[in-house]
């Protein structure tokens, strides 16, 4: 068993959470947020960089054939798609949340086989949660860049 501090740093409620609680409650919920978060970014990054790439193709086409307006709002809609993707920022977003889901997945995987640090800690337990807790504290640096 081990004891949990909540973001104000004070002991949670005073008592002992087991380590299936913090997965179950903590641990999961938080590996299943970065993986959505990575896989909504990675779908906007790809929309946007789909509709730069097909209406950047589109708009010599329509110049050369004197289709001005057309020309115009294509040039437009490839400005601003290419201005909200740098902007946003989402491919860093979804290589952030991307980076953090994997690690937390490979932190459980050493955990759960007793290698790397595990292999000659005393309380596996207390480490795995302090490096958890540290991925994620870290995380919310970066994304706040």
């Amino acid at each position: 068993m081990l004891w949990l501090k909540n973001k104000n740093n004070n002991w949670k409620g005073g008592r002992k959470m087991k380590i299936n609680d913090y997965i179950k409650k903590r641990y999961e919920p938080q590996v299943s947020w970065y993986n959505t978060k990575a896989q909504k970014n990675k779908f906007c990054t790809n929309l946007f960089q789909i509709i730069i790439i097909v209406f950047a193709a589109i708009t010599p086409i329509l110049a050369a054939l004197n289709k001005i307006i057309f020309t115009i709002i294509t040039s437009s809609i490839v400005a601003i798609a290419s201005g909200l993707l740098k902007y946003l920022k989402i491919e860093d977003h979804w290589q952030n949340y991307r980076t953090i889901c994997e690690t937390l997945k490979k932190e459980k995987h050493y955990y759960d086989f007793k290698i790397g640090e595990y292999e000659q800690v005393e309380d596996i337990d207390k480490l795995f949660v302090n490096r958890i807790e540290s991925v994620i504290s870290k995380q919310n640096i970066i994304v706040n860049i």
